[in-house]
């Protein structure tokens, strides 16, 4: 019998990049996809096959563009001859650059219309309409498998669908709503598929991650140290406020973290339809183990007659 297969979109680095390698470690089959970084995929693939003695095919694809999630599907399903887990995780921030390579930040009601028309674009174009498409074609070919199973006499076997999501879809930020926007869709997506998919042994389910140290979180953030003038990453942002009390895990994630979780997930055949943050506790939403900083800053606020 051969081997599971697990596809994950957007695997030459990062969050991608540590999913494959806990998939190959457990035996899986690899479809490894990549947009530009064809050096990096490749040299994954030849870790991978090295260490575990998997077989990993490498896709080159821009799943922004409208084919292309459905071919990277068919070019798995047609190497492999199955698809058992499909993991979504491709993904890009909504903040453009300038001429001279800039980050430009607009607050929500400071946008450019044209503006945030291409930000719009560039989130839905690859977070949510890739991913949407990538779990169509998924589903479609998992279901297909599943009744070829019972077709058989047999009951179908477990198969997953895991968007790699992102805890934005509930923490606001002014600069980065079309992103927000772009991973909330996907909550519903999730829910429609696993409607469908349930009666075929077929789960789906999200994780959110919180603020990881990915190449997506080295960008600049905007805020400068005041001592060196230098400015924070936004990792190194977003650290920082876990040690200050943020969250209860005080500091960021690592993507060897998110990758043993999405493999927790897509081998739990009773749970679906779930969107589950991993998050050190981020999105805690009570401010209890706050309360005394929110109460000194109340204090505050009210000796200064402010609201």
């Amino acid at each position: 019998m051969s081997r599971p297969v697990c596809l994950v979109s957007g695997s030459s680095s990062g969050i991608g990049a540590a999913t494959v390698a806990e998939f190959a470690a457990h035996g899986c089959d690899i479809a490894l996809n990549y947009n530009s970084g064809r050096e990096r995929a490749e040299a994954i693939a030849l870790e991978l096959r090295r260490q575990h003695g998997v077989e990993v095919l490498t896709i080159g694809a821009d799943l922004a563009q409208r084919e292309a999630p459905f071919h990277l599907v068919d070019q798995t399903f047609a190497h492999f001859g199955r698809l058992d887990v499909a993991i979504s995780n491709s993904g890009v921030s909504n903040l453009l650059r300038d001429a001279r390579g800039k980050v430009v930040r607009y607050r929500f009601h400071e946008t450019p219309i044209d503006h945030l028309d291409q930000e719009m674009e560039r989130v839905l174009s690859l977070n949510l309409l890739g991913a949407y498409r990538l779990a169509q074609r998924s589903l479609k070919l998992m279901i297909d498998q599943a009744q070829r199973e019972l077709d058989a006499g047999a009951q179908p076997a477990h198969r997953s669908i895991l968007f790699i999501s992102s805890i934005s879809d509930v923490a606001p930020d002014s600069t980065r709503i079309p992103y927000g926007v772009s991973k909330a869709g996907l909550n519903h997506v999730v829910a429609g598929a696993a409607f469908e998919g349930g009666a075929y042994g077929i789960t789906v389910n999200a994780l959110r991650p919180g603020v990881v140290d990915t190449p997506i979180t080295t960008r600049p953030s905007g805020i400068a140290n005041e001592e060196t003038g230098k400015e924070y990453t936004v990792a190194e942002i977003y650290d920082l406020m876990a040690l200050g009390g943020s969250q209860p895990i005080r500091r960021i994630g690592k993507p060897e973290e998110i990758a043993a979780a999405a493999y927790a997930f897509t081998h739990l055949p009773y749970m679906t339809g779930q969107l589950i943050a991993v998050d050190g506790g981020f999105t805690l939403i009570n401010g209890f183990p706050n309360r005394e900083l929110f109460f000194q800053e109340g204090l505050r606020r009210r000796r200064q007659g402010q609201r």
